[in-house]
C-alpha cells in the first residue's frame, strides 16, 4: 500500500530516533532511491566527475553519506527555470 506525505516521519523524527542516520553510508543503490536517478547514472556521473561526492572505500566500494546526497539536493533548488542557483548552474 502506497504511503501518503502525511504518513511518513518528518526528517527531524527520523533523526531524533536514529542520531546518525545522516551519516551513515549507503551504496549506489540506495544512494539511487535517495535522489531518484538510477544507479547507473551514479556510475556514469562518478567517471565524469559529475553528480553527489562519494566515498571510495577499498579498489570497488563506493558510498555515499545520506548528508551528503540531501545537502547536493538541496543546493541544485531552483525557484524557477530562470534561477540559476547559487553555484555553477548545473
Amino acid at each position: 500500500m502506497p504511503h501518503s506525505a502525511d504518513d511518513l516521519p518528518t526528517l527531524s523524527e527520523i533523526v531524533k530516533d536514529s542520531p546518525g542516520w545522516l551519516d551513515e553510508a549507503v551504496n549506489t543503490t540506495e544512494a539511487s532511491r535517495i535522489i531518484g536517478f538510477p544507479a547507473c547514472t551514479l556510475h556514469t556521473w562518478r567517471s565524469r566527475g559529475d553528480g553527489p561526492p562519494f566515498l571510495k572505500i577499498g579498489a570497488r566500494s563506493v558510498r555515499y553519506q545520506r548528508r551528503t546526497l540531501l545537502q547536493w539536493m538541496a543546493e541544485r533548488q531552483r525557484q524557477n527555470t530562470a534561477d540559476r542557483g547559487q553555484g555553477n548552474g548545473r
